[in-house]
């Protein structure tokens, strides 16, 4: 049997807080956004996600996996998926859209096959435990699928492709089903009415300067949380991202929020990935609550010879060597801009929007957390939450 898996280590002991605008360099990464001046350090958002999850009713457990991995997605600079998020799932719980106490059942365990039910709970708990069973079972098998349904939202589905890839498998993820929900976002190619969510597919596997490649991408010009982010920020978008509600082309993101359209990636080819996407998860896999998931692992040890990882990481070093283009200083492999940020706001904090932080505020005022309570504990006492 394919038990539930609690891997994450969380740190809870209260953090100090950090709100300087000074930020500290990491060799060859960017300035970094600075949306407000408000920088914050990762632990303390950590806590101050735990705390807001655990008085909307999820577990302790169930709300350090969701804010780790939120956190972790600011800290790499998916600030599409990062602290924007906090408020966004506390309305989604109030709503009854996720189940706080909602916990993954697996419904089908065979040797090469598993499926979950997350049971209308959060998706992140549900999503971590269905990759490392499905690796579990290609490092046993050769080979496994999975199936997660009947969940909310699952954050970046990179990190679950990541964790698959670094037990020395090929990972594939692929989302669909969210037209289902009344209100789909991501026009067809050709079209300006909305038939099928961002349906993401996501591919890893080992090797490289991170340890582990993970290609991660909606099929559509961009993520929905790309939009909610420039939504706060009021960044503009690139041209050709949406059209408003009129079908004309916009670079403001509350125009998608008043009854636009993402529009497919690439053209045809974002909506025939997208489109097998939908038809893999909701025709297939069934009803959706937010999306279902389809999760493929081959154990490349199996697959390859005894040379294979010389032969990717020679290859990859190879890419590295090429000249740069007019414009950029490098080559860089997919995940090595997210582990410089990384680095970098580790050491300078987390850049965090005034309505973003705004809404984190009233959430904790109306579930009686005391932002000055958590700063009370901090063992930086020359710092204030503002």
């Amino acid at each position: 049997m394919c038990r539930r898996f609690l891997t994450l280590q969380f740190n809870t002991a209260s953090p100090s807080l950090k709100t300087t605008t000074d930020q500290n360099s990491v060799a060859g990464t960017p300035a970094d956004k600075d949306f407000s001046g408000r920088r914050i350090a990762a632990d303390k958002l950590r806590l101050l996600g735990v705390r807001l999850l655990s008085a909307a009713g999820m577990s302790h457990d169930d709300a350090a996996m969701v804010s780790e991995h939120v956190v972790g997605n600011s800290l790499m600079g998916v600030d599409s998926h990062g602290v924007v998020r906090f408020a966004q799932y506390m309305s989604l719980i109030e709503s009854g859209a996720i189940d706080p106490a909602g916990t993954p059942l697996v419904v089908i365990d065979e040797p090469t096959m598993i499926r979950i039910d997350g049971r209308g709970g959060h998706g992140v708990p549900a999503m971590v435990q269905l990759a490392e069973c499905t690796a579990q079972k290609a490092r046993t098998a050769g080979m496994a699928t999975g199936a997660l349904v009947n969940c909310g939202h699952t954050g970046r589905i990179g990190a679950y492709a990541e964790t698959i890839a670094r037990q020395g498998c090929f990972a594939v993820i692929i989302g669909g089903g969210g037209h289902t929900r009344g209100n789909p976002k991501v026009a067809p190619y050709g079209g300006r009415e909305g038939i099928m969510g961002t349906n993401p597919y996501t591919l890893a596997l080992p090797g490289g300067p991170t340890g582990v490649v993970v290609v991660d991408f909606a099929t559509s010009t961009s993520a929905q949380g790309k939009l909610l982010a420039a939504s706060k920020t009021g960044e503009p978008l690139p041209p050709g991202t949406i059209l408003d509600r009129d079908g004309r082309p916009s670079i403001d993101a509350r125009d998608y929020y008043a009854g636009g359209v993402l529009l497919p990636a690439a053209g045809p080819k974002g909506y025939g990935l997208g489109l097998i996407g939908e038809l893999l998860a909701h025709g297939v896999l069934g009803q959706a609550r937010a999306l279902n998931w389809l999760v493929l692992a081959v154990d490349l040890d199996l697959l390859g010879d005894d040379d294979y990882v010389s032969r990717i990481d020679d290859y990859l070093e190879w890419v590295k060597g090429r000249a740069p283009a007019e414009g950029f200083d490098e080559v860089m492999i997919p995940g090595e801009p997210e582990q410089r940020c990384r680095k970098l706001r580790e050491q300078s904090g987390i850049p965090v929007a005034d309505e973003i932080w705004q809404e984190i505020i009233d959430w904790a005022d109306r579930m009686g957390i005391v932002l000055s309570d958590i700063e009370a504990n901090s063992d930086f006492h020359g710092a204030q939450v503002r």
